[in-house]
């Protein structure tokens, strides 16, 4: 009698878990997966909102400096102090001021020697984020 009972458990065991689905197979992913990362605020992005001189003159200076250099201005968005000023793939020498919102850097006259048009863009060296990209026209 007292195995009956335990095989009659053991039977309504089983039909307790087939009725609430569950087996030995895993349960179904939802329908929509939220990862943590994409449920964190997104991250401010690092732009160029305005910027100058935009040409020049082959061979000619712009925007001089008091030591004789020629330089760029940008107004930004979300510069950090390891943010550059890239112009054709070279690296210049830069500032960034005024909580990031502000960004300038030296040109050297190789940059401008001959004309072309030249990719311009900020990249922040720490994190390897790139800004939106502008042309820097040499006449």
């Amino acid at each position: 009698m007292e195995l009956k009972k335990e095989m009659l458990s053991l039977i309504l065991l089983a039909a307790v878990f087939a009725a609430q689905g569950c087996s030995d197979r895993k349960p179904e992913e939802p329908a929509e997966k939220i990862s943590p990362a994409a449920a964190a605020a997104p991250q401010p992005k690092l732009t160029i909102k305005d910027w100058g001189p935009r040409e020049t003159k082959a061979g000619k200076g712009f925007n001089m400096q008091p030591n004789g250099a020629s330089a760029f201005w940008f107004n930004t968005e979300n510069a950090t102090s390891t943010t550059v000023v890239v112009v054709n793939e070279n690296v210049l020498p830069t500032v960034v001021v005024n909580d990031g919102e502000m960004v300038t850097a030296g040109v050297p006259a190789s940059i401008f020697a001959t004309a072309g048009e030249f990719p311009v863009y900020l990249l922040d060296q720490k994190t390897k984020e790139k800004s939106n990209e502008m042309k820097f026209s040499v006449k």
